[in-house]
């Protein structure tokens, strides 16, 4: 995305003389047809771990666009604060409809570690097959009442769509000079690929929405 068009997007609903600058930034609301272009357990500067998913858009003005969903399964906040139970069942279900989406049945069992790190681990390892899934992700955006400066909360639901066909090449139809790209990739591959994806860009404590 060229500089213009940042400055576009990220300044349309921008109150230039109220919004504060590190008010939360991203597609504006709405239904957007995504791929799920990565899963991970993210772990942020702060302390702070997730389950993240990034969508990408792949129809309509907004294609090659990014949505970062971070949820997590933490019960108390950092200062020992109770998680509303609705929260939590919130981002349950939302596990559970992306992997029913990728034909991975999320059950109560996926939840039962000892502590939240290991479940975002565990739920980032069960559902990295299903990237590539294309799904309707709905950003819904709700007044931040506690703190206008930050930004509305941002809230997520998804809706099967239908997937691509699959391009089935028999390997008699290629060209004889055609390689394989997938070994290709392979070969330029560190022997444990993962190793370095164990962080995201590194996040203050105003990106969450608890104190």
């Amino acid at each position: 995305m060229s500089l213009r068009d940042l400055a576009t997007a990220g300044l349309d609903g921008f109150d230039a003389k109220h919004d504060a600058v590190s008010a939360p930034q991203g597609l504006p609301a709405g239904d957007y047809t995504m791929s799920v272009s990565d899963i991970d357990h993210r772990v942020f500067k702060s302390g702070w771990d997730a389950f993240g998913v990034t969508f990408e858009v792949v129809e309509g003005e907004n294609v090659g666009r990014k949505e970062n969903v971070n949820l997590s399964f933490a019960e108390t906040t950092k200062t020992g604060k109770a998680i509303p139970e609705f929260v939590l069942d919130r981002n349950i279900k939302l596990v559970a409809k992306l992997g029913a989406m990728m034909n991975i049945d999320i059950t109560g069992e996926d939840f039962a570690a000892e502590n939240e790190t290991d479940i975002h681990d565990h739920l980032a390892q069960k559902l990295r097959p299903g990237l590539g899934t294309i799904v309707i992700l709905k950003i819904i955006e709700t007044p931040n009442k506690k703190h206008p400066e930050n930004g509305p909360f941002r809230n997520y639901d998804l809706q099967e769509t239908e997937q691509p066909d699959e391009l089935n090449v028999d390997d008699q139809e290629l060209p004889s000079n055609v390689t394989d790209p997938v070994a290709e990739k392979a070969d330029a591959l560190d022997p444990d690929p993962f190793a370095n994806n164990a962080t995201t860009p590194a996040s203050d404590d105003t990106d969450l929405p608890f104190d």
